[in-house]
């Protein structure tokens, strides 16, 4: 039994029409998860057309962060999707909605090459392409690479990878310009995203299995080899070599804490996870950080199940090298679009992600079609292959539309995503940062509260989970602060980052601004115990020279460290005037002089400077001297009522 006539007279519009369906709510999204790195807080971007030779020219992330920071093993050089963000902002400004709208538009022009390329091959017949094609653009694993904007470097990837494939398969006519288009979507994929990178095997080697001649395996061997030799120089000249230094943080190494066994056990465990999700796509979540997959052991039999199945099907794989049947290639097609980003070989920044399957989940549709398809085919199940082809594609639709709201933004994702991913630090931790931060923004005082219990739950998760993630102490000590809480409370977590990264200046600010309020005995003993981390800090000396003088009545130990503010900052105002004070009532008056002419002649607006001045003056017995200051002091301040001295 064959597909309705109108699927086979229009399977490309349809196929595009219905995956636009499927994404249209994506339209209404706002920016959401990496999208701040890659788009909103990319400095290059921002400048449009301008920031592009940045672009170009540097780690993907230096954008971002300001210098090249190699977040994960070997670096990330993608520039041509962050490019396209450029573009746009140069046109359209920073429009989500027009982000969302170019995203839907390669992701439906994906499905309909993977159609195409599958079409033309004599190995899939026109209704198996297209039942493939159909189950491809509605798998709810796609939805963090399409709803999420950021996911374009998959998108493109794939789409010129696509487009290699099809000059390489079907066009016979002028050989030189075939190959010729078909290098450039292989560079451009590799601009797009690295692991494009593995096609310059998998396309020679599909030809191999569709049997053409050895004089096109080694044309098409050249066009991909080519373009990735280009490839490989231009992102060694911008990142330098290809060594692999593993990151030492565990949110940027999921491995940094286990064991050998532990950690390739745990890696098969994911691999298992992904099958389970090519099948079962529910729940979905961006997160998978440590330790929403658990760290796994030998003696669980996960890994070993994981093992007989990657053993059985290179067995597989390696036995139809022989026989040439084209059904081996879609094995050695998902080993190859997965083996880069499985971890086997280096670590990838997390335990696995979704968007890691845009591509081997071709393979996954390749197989589920087929089956169908042969279901189709035969005259007593043909009833069966449509209810299954319909039970899997409404179940896929409606998990995929489902999930696109998901992505609605930040704390839609972020507050939705760590009810699945509970055991992730880094989930618990950024759910606790969007409801603090929705706290702050809240009038009614018990919303405030409530949202405020809610983000220290998931910051003590995150905590319990990670016991040194910086990000965690830091908003949970935020949060403690917005709760009112105690100085004992709050300042524990900003020290504890402060000694594991002195330099860390979102601590820092957040400490330092916590201690503005609270009895000065209280401040006292925290601005001592940062000052054993850092003395060079100028509002710390201050801070301590001013409570132990104005509060504590200690001049002494004012004046050491008012001196060393001062030291540090010689053009403070206030650690002047302070310094000042402290001369004036030890009764040193030519010290004080000196410390008032210098923030007069720094500020000669300052009022109370002018008039201290003269006091000290007077006690000096500099009459006139002193009477000019204190004038001075009424001319700017003449609310301050005018001191004649009496000689």
């Amino acid at each position: 039994m064959k597909l309705p006539n109108w699927v086979q007279k229009y399977p490309q519009a349809i196929l595009f029409i219905l995956t636009l369906l499927i994404y249209a709510n994506t339209l209404t999204n706002e920016y959401a998860l990496d999208d701040a790195i890659v788009i909103t807080e990319n400095n290059y971007v921002k400048q449009g057309i301008e920031g592009i030779d940045d672009i170009l020219s540097t780690e993907s992330f230096t954008g971002f962060f300001g210098f090249d920071k190699q977040l994960v093993a070997g670096g990330r050089y993608r520039p041509l999707s962050i490019a396209t963000f450029a573009l746009e902002h140069e046109f359209f400004g920073q429009n989500p909605f027009i982000s969302h709208l170019i995203n839907i538009l390669l992701y439906a022009f994906v499905v309909v090459l993977i159609f195409q390329v599958l079409q033309k091959s004599s190995r899939v017949a026109t209704e198996a392409a297209f039942i493939i094609a159909l189950l491809y653009s509605l798998h709810p694993i796609h939805t963090e690479a399409v709803a999420n904007i950021k996911g374009r470097d998959e998108i493109l990837a794939f789409l010129f990878v696509l487009l290699a494939a099809k000059w390489l398969l079907y066009s016979q006519k002028n050989k030189f310009l075939v190959y010729s288009a078909a290098a450039i979507s292989m560079f451009l994929a590799m601009l797009s995203k690295e692991h494009a990178i593995a096609f310059v095997v998998l396309l020679p080697l599909c030809l191999y299995y569709l049997k053409r001649p050895k004089s096109e395996l080694i044309r098409a061997g050249l066009a991909t080899l080519i373009p990735a030799a280009l490839f490989i120089l231009i992102r060694y000249q911008v990142l330098g070599g290809m060594q692999i230094q593993e990151s030492s943080a565990l949110m940027n190494n999921p491995f940094v804490d286990m064991t050998t066994g532990e950690k390739y056990a745990t890696i098969l465990l994911t691999w298992l996870w992904y099958l389970r999700l090519l099948i079962v796509p529910h729940p979905l979540t961006y997160d998978y950080y440590p330790y929403h997959v658990p760290i796994t052991g030998w003696d669980s039999i996960y890994p070993w199940l994981t093992l007989v199945l990657v053993i059985a099907l290179l067995f597989f794989a390696v036995k139809t090298l022989i026989n040439r049947k084209f059904y081996g290639f879609w094995v050695w097609f998902f080993i190859g679009t997965f083996i880069l980003m499985s971890n086997l070989f280096f670590p990838i920044g997390t335990f696995m992600n979704e968007r890691f399957m845009f591509m081997p989940s071709l393979a996954f549709s390749v197989a589920l079609g087929y089956g169908i398809h042969w279901l189709l085919k035969q005259k007593t199940y043909t009833r069966a292959g449509f209810a299954v082809l319909i039970i899997v594609g409404l179940g896929y639709s409606v998990k995929a539309i489902d999930r696109n709201r998901d992505w609605k933004n930040d704390f839609t994702l972020f507050t939705h995503d760590v009810q699945i991913s509970e055991n992730s630090a880094k989930g618990n931790c950024v759910a606790g940062g969007q409801l603090y931060e929705k706290a702050i923004e809240q009038s009614n005082t018990s919303q405030k509260q409530d949202l405020l219990q809610l983000a220290r739950k998931y910051l003590e998760k995150a905590i319990d989970i990670h016991p040194t993630y910086n990000d965690a102490h830091l908003l949970y000590g935020n949060t403690l602060f917005a709760s009112d809480e105690p100085l004992k409370e709050v300042m524990p977590h900003y020290l504890s980052i402060l000694n594991r990264a002195p330099r860390h200046q979102s601590a820092w600010k957040n400490a330092l601004a916590v201690l503005q309020k609270g009895k000065p005995k209280n401040r006292l003993q925290w601005y001592k115990k940062l000052n054993s981390i850092d003395s060079t800090r100028f509002e710390i000396n201050y801070q301590m020279g001013n409570i132990y003088g104005k509060h504590l009545n200690d001049l002494k130990k004012a004046e050491k460290y008012l001196k060393r503010a001062i030291q540090i900052k010689p053009g403070s105002i206030k650690a002047l005037k302070d310094l000042a004070v402290v001369y004036g009532l030890t009764r040193r008056y030519k010290a004080s002089v000196s410390q008032l002419r210098k923030v007069v002649k720094l500020k000669p607006e300052d009022a109370s400077a002018w008039y201290n001045l003269g006091l000290s003056l007077n006690a000096m017995g500099q009459i006139d001297e002193a009477q000019k200051a204190l004038d001075k002091a009424h001319e700017l301040n003449p609310e301050q009522k005018r001191v004649v001295i009496r000689k």
